[in-house]
């Protein structure tokens, strides 16, 4: 599988990686142990990037990547690149959202995430939709807060 670079000074990652929404039955039924076979699959053929969101299922598709990891014996993520995304409270399935990016949202939900996937870090945490009531500056601070405080390793925006 070809690698890239995740950024300027990320990770190395192989070039195609898997979206884990559908871990969340949002296009279907599903369960962790399909979640674990795609999981094993895409390692077996070389993948080793994963995209989520904490508004995935309600945070289902981060814990069925933290308890695939786990029953790898890596409580640390070392099989994969995990980028998650944060911003949006509320339903995605039903539509009845709406977006939070201040500092004490963020904060929970990183905390939130780094259990649900049972890692000491995440290599990209971005910004799931921009809130409008929250200066971009202080999002950036906070995002920021959490490089420096080893939580997240870089981050980013999406769709603002």
């Amino acid at each position: 599988m070809e690698k890239r670079k995740l950024g300027k000074y990320g990770a190395e990652v192989s070039a195609i990686g898997i979206g884990a929404m559908s871990f969340s039955n949002f296009y279907g039924p599903t369960n962790e142990q399909e979640s674990h076979t795609i999981l094993a699959e895409a390692l077996d053929q070389g993948i080793s990037h994963i995209d989520t969101a904490n508004v995935y299922g309600a945070g289902a598709s981060e814990a069925a990547i933290g308890s695939f990891l786990a029953k790898q014996g890596s409580k640390r993520n070392t099989l994969f690149s995990i980028a998650t995304k944060v911003g949006i409270k509320g339903n995605i399935q039903t539509g009845k959202t709406e977006f939070d990016n201040s500092p004490d949202y963020l904060r929970k939900e990183l905390d939130d995430s780094l259990k649900r996937l049972g890692v000491e870090s995440i290599d990209l945490y971005y910004i799931h939709r921009r809130d409008q009531n929250t200066p971009i500056e202080e999002v950036t601070e906070t995002l920021a807060s959490f490089v420096k405080a080893g939580k997240i390793r870089s981050f980013g925006f999406s769709e603002i």
